[in-house]
């Protein structure tokens, strides 16, 4: 990568004789444009997929359907609930409640805005006609069918969906006798598993729950799981998989008023089922191979340094390891290439 990005610089270089008034904003653009050229140029590029380009079809496939959850705001939505009743609460003693509450600094508190619980606007039927509610994945799983007691957040979202309720799904409601928050007889037709909402939900009355023919895979929105082994997340680690993987209707069923989520997570670990505790076992997986590239990438970063044959300016001169970032940090890229760009531009006026 080095090499092809030298490569590029160099093919600007031949060039600058006769763009000598060029700017430093286009000489660092046509770094990009030229490094970009020839990465690509050195890329092999199959027979099937130049056909695919030319017939227009689609230049990836995948073999799962994947879901949104934002589980951040489902996880503020019960620490909120557990703060209001550990208030309400004469019993706790203070030293022990000052323990189980995680202390919030202004950067935190600006991160907990950026999070709070979203909803969404739909369409419900009432017996006084249409109107709109507020509505999100929360309490779809909240107000499930009794039949789904036992379904955790993560199977939920894997295998349920939401439906507006037609013709043929009325005649399953009043065969049940208009039975709520239960699952429909859908035996003897070809009709995937159904369930209604409880009462409380808003559009009880309007949409039900139906099972996925295949499921797909949840794939979790905002601030990712914590490394297992750190100690100052330990307290979000546990309650993103109490949330995620443990059964619950609201956040009593999940941890009492007297319990740290850490507490909580041990005594609820029997409740996590195989499956759920292999996907728990993948997450931190994906942190040690993380953990694992950064230490790659730094020994190729020193062994760089000591190649006489790359240019040292393409060489950034820090490098810091990633703290469970999600992705790489913009501003971060940008200072590196603003590094090339400066040294380039001097190279070229020194010249």
């Amino acid at each position: 990568m080095f090499a092809l990005a030298q490569q590029g610089v160099k093919s600007i270089e031949q060039q600058r004789a006769t763009n000598n008034i060029d700017n430093a904003i286009e000489k660092s653009r046509k770094l990009v444009l030229r490094c970009y050229n020839m990465i690509a140029s050195q890329q092999e590029v199959s027979g099937v997929q130049v056909a695919s380009y030319l017939m227009n079809y689609d230049d990836h496939y995948t073999t799962h359907t994947f879901r949104n959850l934002f589980l951040i705001s489902i996880e503020n939505y019960l620490q909120a609930e557990l703060t209001k009743a550990r208030l309400q609460e004469k019993d706790i003693d203070e030293e022990r409640l000052e323990e189980m509450t995680t202390p919030i600094d202004e950067e935190q508190e600006e991160d907990t805005k950026q999070t709070e619980e979203q909803f969404l606007l739909e369409p419900t039927q009432t017996k006084n006609g249409d109107r709109f509610v507020m509505v999100n994945t929360r309490l779809d799983y909240q107000h499930r069918s009794k039949d789904l007691t036992t379904l955790c957040l993560y199977d939920f979202v894997s295998r349920f969906y939401k439906k507006t309720i037609d013709k043929s799904d009325r005649r399953l409601i009043k065969n049940a006798n208009g039975s709520e928050g239960e699952q429909l007889y859908t035996e003897g037709t070809k009709m995937n598993e159904r369930h209604t909402f409880e009462t409380a939900h808003p559009q009880s009355s309007s949409h039900i729950i139906i099972k996925h023919t295949k499921p797909v895979v949840p794939v979790l929105i905002g601030p990712q799981i914590p490394r297992q082994e750190r100690e100052e997340t330990r307290e979000r680690y546990s309650r993103a998989l109490l949330t995620l993987f443990v059964p619950w209707r609201s956040v009593h069923d999940l941890c009492a008023l007297n319990q740290t989520w850490t507490e909580a997570l041990e005594l609820q670990k029997p409740l996590i089922s195989p499956t759920s505790l292999k996907i728990i076992e993948n997450i931190q997986l994906l942190h040690e191979c993380k953990h694992d590239r950064d230490e790659h990438l730094r020994q190729v970063l020193v062994e760089a340094q000591s190649d006489n044959s790359i240019d040292p300016v393409l060489i950034p001169n820090y490098y810091e390891d990633d703290q469970n970032t999600e992705e790489d940090d913009p501003e971060q890229l940008l200072q590196m290439l603003s590094i090339v760009n400066e040294n380039t531009t001097n190279a070229y006026s020194a010249s």
